[in-house]
């Protein structure tokens, strides 16, 4: 009963965070959930409740949805879930948690140059990326968030946009875990409070959402970043 109450708490507190920052909430959830759940049952648990949440954050924002960059996205998601699926090499985690650590903080705190070259396919192999490597670490918010809000999106369209990149990302990889032996028909009790109370969460960062100014979004959406990423070192060098 106490594990189900800390889940569902979790789910709220993750979905609001999410709901108003388009991030954050994720990596909270699945932290919450790691105590709980062993990795091959908890990364398609986490990519289930995931997907209801960036869901219910696409339909309650579609018009704000920018469609060239969530297209190529989600089309290399499908061939990178599927390969991901099949690999049996275990990715040395801890190795790869503070590349990933140090990168986040790159990408948000480095200045906009002013002719950046653009790489022509981005989010294609962004999606690529993300969809791959979120079958083994589970959360890929704060990976995506920097490239996103280096586009200069307004905040509207930044949540909207990322949430529905990762609808397509957790979509294709609870597919392949589901392939592979997932039965989640064997959590289906706990995983329809942790789906409403995301859902709930949503539509309170939606409000939240519209009365904070662009400045004060970009802003805290660095400092919640650039605090998953020392999270994220931390830990792995533990």
């Amino acid at each position: 009963m106490l594990q189900t109450i800390i889940l569902i708490l979790a789910a709220l507190v993750s979905s609001i965070i999410s709901g108003t920052m388009g991030m954050g909430g994720g990596i909270i959830l699945l932290a919450v959930m790691a105590a709980f759940f062993p990795p091959l049952v908890l990364i398609p648990l986490h990519g289930i409740v995931q997907f209801a949440s960036n869901l219910t954050r696409t339909l309650l924002s579609y018009d704000s949805i920018v469609w060239s960059i969530t297209l190529p996205f989600a089309i290399a998601s499908l061939p990178a879930a599927y390969l991901a699926s099949r690999l049996v090499i275990e990715i040395p985690q801890s190795t790869f948690k503070v590349f990933l650590g140090f990168f986040i903080l790159l990408m948000t705190w480095m200045p906009k140059l002013k002719n950046a070259p653009k790489i022509k396919g981005k989010f294609f192999i962004l999606g690529f990326v993300a969809t791959f490597i979120s079958l083994f670490i589970g959360a890929t918010g704060p990976f995506l968030a920097p490239f996103y809000l280096r586009e200069g999106l307004v905040k509207e369209k930044l949540v909207a946009t990322k949430a529905a990149c990762q609808l397509f990302l957790h979509f294709f990889k609870v597919c392949a875990y589901l392939q592979i032996g997932f039965h989640v028909q064997e959590h289906a009790s706990i995983l329809f409070g942790l789906i409403a109370m995301v859902v709930l969460g949503n539509a309170i960062g939606k409000k939240l959402l519209k009365k904070i100014s662009d400045n004060s979004f970009v802003l805290a959406l660095k400092i919640i970043l650039s605090l998953l990423a020392i999270h994220i070192i931390v830990k792995a060098l533990l």
